[in-house]
């Protein structure tokens, strides 16, 4: 019977210890843009949370909108617009690596894809806020 199974092939296990990507930046870069998505997660959230007090009536929408007008709430949302604002540069980044060979410097992509998001957001926040000229 010992014919018929093959015998179990030594592998090398590495060991795994609990800084294997402290050693090499391209880790510590992408375990950053990793980390700032669970911030990203966060914030989807708080809005999650937005719209289900909106379900529940202007009481609950207004006591909403009172808890993000706090200075705790203003100051977690600069942090999470920082980081934010690195993940989306850090993904733009990575867009080019994931393109079709194309005629164009990958710098000139992520500064393309920052400057449009930059601008769409200036652009959407004039016509929610009516910034007019």
């Amino acid at each position: 019977m010992s014919g018929r199974f093959k015998p179990a092939v030594k592998t090398y296990n590495r060991p795994v210890t609990g800084s294997w990507w402290k050693d090499n930046p391209f880790y510590v870069v992408y375990m950053a843009r990793e980390a700032t998505a669970l911030f990203v997660f966060i914030y989807a959230l708080v809005l999650l949370s937005g719209v289900v007090s909106l379900a529940l009536g202007q009481g609950a929408y207004e006591a909403w909108r009172a808890a993000l007008a706090t200075k705790t709430s203003l100051v977690f949302h600069l942090i999470l617009f920082v980081l934010m604002g690195y993940h989306t540069y850090t993904w733009f980044k990575v867009m080019p690596k994931t393109t079709p060979q194309i005629d164009v410097a990958p710098q000139t992509i992520v500064r393309t894809g920052v400057l449009f998001t930059a601008g769409l957001s200036v652009v959407i926040v004039a016509v929610l806020f009516g910034v007019s000229k």
